[in-house]
């Protein structure tokens, strides 16, 4: 068994296949500026963490947004 060193609240992200992103991964996957990604957070249509000085977002937060962004987009 491989000992890890994560603290126990990414240990349970990192178990359950949840990959938590930096805000410069989560750019560079959305494609997008930090100022945007930063008013999507803002705005409430990104859900994000924040861990002491880090802010980090989830890959299912970053899914739902680009479903809801989809969705917006063809209606």
């Amino acid at each position: 068994m491989i000992k890890t060193f994560l603290p126990t609240y990414l240990r349970t992200a990192a178990e359950s296949s949840e990959e938590l992103l930096t805000v410069a991964e989560a750019c560079a996957e959305l494609r997008v500026s930090k100022g945007t990604l930063y008013q999507y957070i803002h705005s409430r249509q990104l859900a994000s963490i924040k861990l002491r000085s880090r802010r980090l977002i989830s890959r299912s937060a970053i899914r739902a947004l680009v479903e809801k962004l989809t969705i917006e987009a063809t209606t």
